[in-house]
């Protein structure tokens, strides 16, 4: 199933690696609460470090300014026994490793994606802040539906911008996000530039926003006794709607 995706990314044998990353580095190196060391031990069978893209193994040399240090890209694969708290497991992994990772989450027969830039964290010299992090929707990794498809072949290595690692790492964003915006649009579109992708992404979280005021909205109507405070609730949600549609078309 993940051979599947690795070969559709065309990942050079170069940059495989296939290493072990043994959980107890995670609970003993990250700040986990209680509840993520229940994640960790009771959800993850295992965790490898499938391959490393750096300019000793792909042709694409290394980004550094102020901000960022995008040296390298770590493909990593957890493989799940549940998916109850698959969302926090990724945020786990993208802050404890420091390095730009493309997240590759398995429950066969399905798969998921997640991608989070990193930048030096202003508050702690040395420290990386994972920003933004993004987590896709459960793909079948063998029978993929048409957007699915789309997805996993715009993956290829050799069709991601190839200037630095960053600008590839962020075609991955980017690729992930137009994953999102098919999920309101019923297309996947890529975008046209890096600003276009950029500005995408900030209406993105506009929409998360309003699905979030929508999905709060909706669990109050259900508990709603009184008529006039019913069709207020309604009246409200139907007006995000319109502008969700309304959004959606600019993605």
């Amino acid at each position: 199933m993940t051979d599947a995706l690795y070969a559709a990314m065309s990942m050079p044998d170069s940059c495989q690696l296939g290493k072990r990353v043994y959980k107890k580095l995670f609970i003993e190196n990250g700040t986990l609460t209680a509840a993520d060391k229940r994640a960790f031990t009771d959800d993850i069978d295992t965790i490898v470090w499938e391959y490393t893209l750096k300019p000793s193994t792909l042709p694409v040399k290394g980004y550094e300014d102020d901000e960022r240090e995008y040296h390298e890209v770590a493909v990593i694969q957890v493989n799940l026994k549940t998916d109850k708290r698959t969302r926090r497991i990724c945020e786990v992994v993208h802050r404890t490793i420091p390095y730009p990772i493309f997240l590759v989450l398995v429950l066969s027969p399905r798969l998921a994606i997640s991608v989070a830039q990193k930048r030096f964290s202003r508050a702690e010299h040395g420290a990386i802040v994972a920003e933004d992090i993004r987590l896709t929707p459960w793909i079948d990794g063998d029978d993929p539906d048409p957007i699915h498809r789309q997805f996993i072949e715009s993956l290829a290595l050799p069709t991601l911008p190839q200037t630095d690692f960053l600008a590839l790492y962020s075609g991955l964003v980017d690729r992930v996000a137009a994953l999102e915006a098919a999920r309101l649009t019923g297309e996947y579109r890529l975008g046209t530039s890096p600003q276009q992708a950029k500005e995408r992404l900030g209406r993105l979280a506009d929409c998360r926003s309003i699905e979030q005021e929508i999905a709060e909205l909706r669990a109050a109507l259900k508990k709603e006794t009184h008529f006039n405070r019913q069709v207020e609730l309604n009246t409200r949600i139907k007006s995000l709607e319109a502008e969700l549609r309304s959004y959606a078309q600019t993605l």
